[in-house]
């Protein structure tokens, strides 16, 4: 057997889609339609040819993401696939270690994110699951919030999907000090929030676009589907669905408008969407059972090069940490470590200094996303500290003023 790990080339497209199809239950025999978003050109993708024959298929986006706060490029992983026929030989592992070699030594993104059907194969590439979603369900009948609460006092209006720049406008601000969102290029809105929801099956209707306003000034948006449905899986029987792709709020009473917005479909039995682990819902709403929250792992983050990756993020204290890191697959990640972090910036450099903190790769992504705190990571065994590591100033180090979230799929 011979193996060979390239881009595939323009000629190759056909092949090179028709793998992914296959692994994931979608393909018809016929030539995928390339004028639909998301494609990845040749220059994007690594494929492993097995004699000649294209076995395994790999792309990469080049997202720029918020990473508690500030901008941070990373590698959008995807189209990962290997046919049946070729399976368990490691093609694989081959091209992640060629990739995340190639991205060491040029210098590209220092992280990469991916989501997964079966999260635990990219456990053994160092990656962790680094953000999760819930997802509601909930009849509109339920939604109400505390009395406490003042009532939204602004308006709303329906917008054209043609012209969606106040949209646009406001998830930018609302994504500027957030963890994990990504800078949304013009094929992201397109097939996400302004497309078909991601997540919740075909067909789910065509898209509406709402913004409110308070004092006309626009402060949320909320984009969604409504449906009718003889028979759905989540118990509620027939009945019309409200599907929400996508909400972003810039003050308080924009979140609670957003809600009473959806409260408003008398027709509908469930509203549907997903959410952040750290959502304003459970703590407003008067019976939060009705959401019937479920949670799901989603984004996988691994750290290619933390030499550049850690400098990247904000960080909420001042301190210094010395920590050592086993990394098999990036070995240039591999040692000991300091990290001096506070208000203007961080820096980190190669140490000879005994280790406060151990850890594996994996955990060390955790802590940079803010998805575990390092007191918790030795509570629960995923890192080991020295006797006197200040885990408690660590904790306000690593801490993110919003838990690691991305809406969309990619």
């Amino acid at each position: 057997m011979t193996l060979e790990i390239r881009p595939y080339r323009e000629e190759e497209t056909e092949a090179f889609y028709r793998v992914p199809s296959i692994v994931f239950g979608s393909y018809t025999g016929k030539p995928r339609d390339l004028s639909q978003p998301g494609r990845v050109p040749p220059e994007w993708s690594l494929c492993a040819f097995e004699d000649g024959e294209l076995a395994t298929t790999y792309g990469a986006f080049p997202f720029t993401i918020r990473l508690n706060g500030a901008p941070a490029r990373a590698a959008g992983v995807t189209y990962v696939g290997t046919l049946p026929w070729f399976r368990r030989r490691g093609h694989l592992r081959k091209i992640t270690e060629f990739d995340f070699k190639r991205r060491y030594e040029e210098q590209m993104e220092p992280i990469a994110i991916l989501t997964a059907s079966i999260s635990g194969i990219y456990h053994r590439y160092g990656y962790a699951v680094t953000a999760f979603r819930d997802r509601y369900s909930i009849d509109p009948r339920w939604i109400s919030f505390a009395p406490s609460l003042p009532k939204p006092e602004g308006a709303w209006r329906e917008i054209s999907a043609d012209d969606p720049q106040v949209i646009k406008d406001i998830y930018r601000k609302f994504a500027g000090d957030r963890n994990g969102y990504i800078h949304r290029a013009q094929v992201m809105w397109a097939s996400g929030a302004l497309g078909l929801a991601p997540g919740f099956g075909p067909d789910m209707g065509k898209g509406m676009l709402a913004v409110y306003e308070e004092g006309g000034v626009p402060q949320g948006y909320a984009t969604y589907s409504t449906k009718f449905f003889e028979t759905f899986s989540d118990g509620a029987g027939e009945g019309q669905r409200v599907f929400v792709r996508d909400i972003a709020w810039l003050t308080p009473s924009a979140y609670r408008a957003i809600w009473q917005h959806l409260k408003s479909f008398d027709l509908a039995t469930r509203v549907q969407m997903f959410a952040p682990v750290d959502d304003p819902a459970p703590d407003l709403l008067l019976d939060p059972r009705e959401l019937h929250a479920q949670r799901f792992d989603w984004i996988l983050g691994r750290i290619i090069d933390l030499e550049r990756a850690l400098p990247l993020r904000p960080y909420g204290a001042t301190g210094r940490i010395v920590f050592e890191v086993r990394d098999a697959m990036c070995p240039w990640n591999d040692g000991r470590w300091s990290l001096e972090a506070g208000s203007e910036g961080a820096a980190i450099a190669r140490t000879k200094e005994s280790p406060q903190l151990t850890l594996d790769i994996s955990a060390l992504a955790l802590l940079l996303f803010g998805t575990i705190a390092p007191s918790r990571a030795v509570r629960i065994g995923r890192a080991e500290a020295s006797p006197d590591a200040p885990l408690d100033l660590w904790d306000a180090m690593w801490r993110t003023k919003h838990a690691p979230y991305c809406p969309d799929g990619f």
